[in-house]
C-alpha cells in the first residue's frame, strides 16, 4: 500500500514539476536511503522537551537520512520524568536503555529496565517509561516507519494543550497517566 502511494505521488510530482525536478528528488532520496549514514557524537541536532519537561533532550539521527523507513533518536530523560502512557497508531517502536535506571510499561506490565534492556512496542500497544533514578538517563529509540521524530522538533517549549494537539497530528493517543 505504502509503495503504491509513493508511486502515485511521483506521478503527480512529475506532472506538476517536470522531469528534472523528479529525477533530482528521486536521486537524492535513493542516495540517502542506500548510502547509509554516520552520526558522530555531539553532531546530531538537539531539541528540548515540552513545558514541564524541558530538561529532556532529544538528539535526532535520521530525520532525512532513511527515506522514511526508520526514525532513530537518542533521548536524555531527567530524573523521575517520562511521558504518560500512550499508543502509537501507525509506528512500531523499540527502546534500548543506554544509561540510568528506568521503569517501563508495556500493556499492563510495569517492570524495571536497567542499562542494556531492550523493549519492542508494536503499534497499537499502550506503553510508557520513566527515569526511576536520581541522575539523567539515556536510551536509543527507533520508530518504523520513520517520521515520528518530527514531533520531538515541534514539541519544544509547548504547553500541555499544544502537546495534546501535536499528539493527534502524529497519530498517537494518550492512554493513561505517567508511571507512578
Amino acid at each position: 500500500m505504502r509503495k503504491s502511494i509513493y508511486g502515485i505521488a511521483w506521478i503527480i510530482t512529475a506532472l506538476l514539476s517536470g522531469p528534472i525536478v523528479v529525477v533530482s528528488v528521486w536521486a537524492l532520496s535513493a542516495l540517502a536511503s542506500t548510502a547509509g549514514f554516520v552520526v558522530l557524537p555531539g553532531t546530531a541536532p538537539r531539541y528540548a522537551g515540552p513545558q514541564d519537561r524541558e530538561a529532556e533532550v532529544t538528539e535526532i539521527y535520521t530525520r532525512l537520512h532513511t527515506g522514511g523507513s526508520l526514525g532513530l533518536l537518542k533521548q536524555t530523560i531527567a530524573p523521575k520524568s517520562g511521558p504518560p502512557t500512550h499508543v502509537h497508531l501507525t509506528e512500531d517502536e523499540f527502546f534500548c536503555v543506554m544509561k540510568g535506571d528506568f521503569k517501563v510499561k508495556l500493556g499492563d506490565r510495569i517492570m524495571d529496565a536497567p542499562v542494556g534492556t531492550v523493549m519492542f512496542v508494536p503499534r497499537g500497544v499502550a506503553h510508557a517509561f520513566q527515569n526511576a533514578g536520581n541522575e539523567p538517563g539515556e536510551f536509543l529509540v527507533g520508530v518504523m516507519p520513520g517520521g515520528f521524530e518530527g514531533m520531538m522538533v515541534e514539541r519544544v517549549g509547548m504547553d500541555k494543550d499544544a502537546v495534546k494537539a501535536l499528539v493527534k497530528k502524529y497519530n498517537m493517543e494518550v492512554a493513561g497517566p505517567t508511571i507512578q
